[in-house]
């Protein structure tokens, strides 16, 4: 049935008419199945055909359409009762009329420019700002909570957008990219860092994820370090090397009359002195007093149990205890602040000074023995603080590099197909390193990188075809040997392990080759544990890219 409700110029009428009784006639968009787009009828259901149907009235009242093909079919779908359509009458030129029909459909949908990514992202982040609930726009647009949740943080950034559209940043990238740029406001470096990132042009994502895991570090310590700030202390973040002249620790430092200093000095003049905090392993503290806990004390035998299983032998349950960053806390001074402070350098340290005279210096009353150990003794603690700047450095990005290697092991094992070679290198693999199973953790790190646990293949291969249970065994494989390069700990420190034998690393060489002949870009601590580059050659390229 059709009904008129309005007509807006002398050639078009707009009424409400039967989807169902529409003729959807000839289309240059042929073989629509719009079942394959769920989500568009879902939106038709919930608001309806907001934008008219075009058609054209026959001689025997039919309307035939001549654009909107996908909304009349989504509404038959829908189940709904009538949607708007302008309708102009059929010209009684056959011709003319089927030149008509054609170009009008083909200019129609050309000038249907879809929204970009960008312009996506941007809306949903107009949505956030307006109070919506992520829950509540996502049911309006009909997308996933986490596509709102990343795409509203993604919206916030001019860049960000941009790098959408140019598809030159993941969704998930152009997230971390917006909230690295909210970041910047506070800390204006990470602005230069960003800017050099995407100066490089390479491994943009990756090195947007390394930068991330730094900030986060820096967050870390300026938390722990929070006492000590509020006191008038500066933090370091990074420790400083007291070689060059620039930076003293209390034991290069004396007092006027040339003793050694307290080791409250630095609380005496806060104002005066830095605050260097870096994490020294981890303590358990109990949940509830924050106190320190012996590990000896803890029944590990009741992890994951339910809080009314008893310990051992009076131990602490699990569940009442939590592991935390054991923090430490050094001090240093600034060559600039030395004269307000009223210290005096020690002995050793006047003797260890760029330029000071190998045969002996009257200002610092050493023997020439003296002299040559407090230099070597110096040179041993240089050497011990840089060795931990390259430790916290090659850390981080061994971190960021298993991040990044298990997302794309998930894009890998997710098509139908295994890449080229798949099955000889799992042949190769297991008949050298058949016993990669038997590591620790293989089943989590399964499920970790499948989303499904292992006990799940079967089922899996059983109603896929052969090429997707090959890529089921490849993942098997795969995870296991990601397994065995993390430990059971899920270590981030396996560039140090260039030494394939050290803490059962065979086999992870040939594992990490087929990954970059699969499609994955090696990072330097990846290249360092299989021995491709030195340790050093890698903390190199990291403190290039962190620069």
């Amino acid at each position: 049935m059709t009904t008129t409700a309005s007509a807006p110029s002398s050639a078009y009428t707009l009424v409400e008419a039967d989807p169902n009784e529409l003729d959807i006639a000839e289309n240059v968009r042929d073989g629509v199945a719009i079942t394959d787009d769920p989500d568009f009828i879902a939106s038709i259901a919930a608001l309806g055909v907001r934008q008219a149907v075009s058609a054209v009235r026959r001689a025997d009242g039919t309307l035939a359409v001549r654009d909107g093909q996908r909304r009349t079919l989504a509404a038959r779908e829908a189940g709904l009762s009538s949607i708007p359509v302008m309708v102009r009458e059929q010209s009684a030129d056959e011709k003319a009329e089927g030149i008509d029909r054609i170009t009008e459909q083909v200019n129609c949908n050309d000038q249907r420019e879809p929204l970009t990514r960008g312009q996506r992202a941007a809306a949903v982040a107009d949505l956030l700002d307006m109070e919506l609930s992520v829950q509540k726009v996502a049911t309006a647009l009909h997308v996933p909570k986490a596509y709102v949740e990343k795409a509203g943080r993604a919206g916030r950034s001019e860049r960000a957008r941009s790098q959408l559209d140019d598809r030159q940043l993941t969704l998930e990238a152009a997230a971390l990219l917006a909230d690295l740029e909210d970041a910047a406001e506070a800390e204006p470096w990470i602005t230069d860092t960003i800017d050099s990132i995407f100066e490089r042009g390479f491994g943009v994502e990756y090195h947007l994820n390394n930068l991330q895991r730094r900030v986060a570090e820096r967050a870390a310590t300026s938390a722990a370090a929070a006492d000590y700030t509020a006191r008038g202390f500066a933090l370091l973040h990074d420790e400083p090397s007291t070689g060059t002249g620039d930076w003293f620790s209390v034991a290069d430092l004396r007092t006027a009359d040339g003793e050694p200093i307290a080791a409250d000095a630095p609380e005496q003049a806060p104002h005066l002195w830095h605050v260097y905090v870096y994490e020294a392993g981890s303590t358990w503290v109990d949940k509830k007093t924050r106190e320190e806990v012996d590990e000896d004390d803890i029944d590990f035998d009741t992890v994951d149990e339910d809080d009314d299983v008893e310990p051992f032998d009076g131990q602490l349950h699990a569940n009442t205890v939590e592991k935390i960053p054991a923090w430490r806390y050094e001090f240093f001074l600034h060559h600039d602040n030395r004269a307000a402070a009223g210290l005096e350098l020690a002995p050793e340290r006047i003797a260890t000074a760029n330029g000071a005279s190998d045969a002996g210096d009257p200002q610092d009353g050493l023997t020439p023995a003296q002299r040559q150990a407090a230099r070597a003794e110096a040179e041993r603690v240089e050497k011990e603080r840089a060795e931990r700047r390259k430790v916290k450095a090659l850390n981080r990005a061994g971190a960021t590099a298993t991040e990044s290697r298990r997302t794309f092991l998930t894009g890998l094992l997710s098509g139908n197909t295994a890449p080229k070679n798949a099955t000889k290198w799992i042949v190769t693999a297991l008949a050298t390193h058949g016993d990669v199973f038997t590591e620790s953790k293989t089943h989590q790190r399964y499920a970790d990188i499948m989303g499904s646990p292992l006990s799940d293949a079967p089922q899996k291969a059983d109603n896929g075809t052969v090429a997707r249970a090959e890529v089921l065994l490849l993942a098997r494989v795969l995870t296991a040997f990601e397994a065995r390069l993390t430990g059971p700990q899920d270590s981030k420190d396996y560039w140090r392990f260039s030494s394939k034998h050290y803490r059962g690393m065979v086999g992870i060489d040939s594992y990490l080759t087929f990954l970059a002949d699969s499609g994955h870009t090696l990072t330097p601590v990846e290249q360092a544990a299989i021995g491709n580059i030195t340790i050093d050659a890698a903390h190199a390229a990291v403190a290039d890219e962190e620069a």
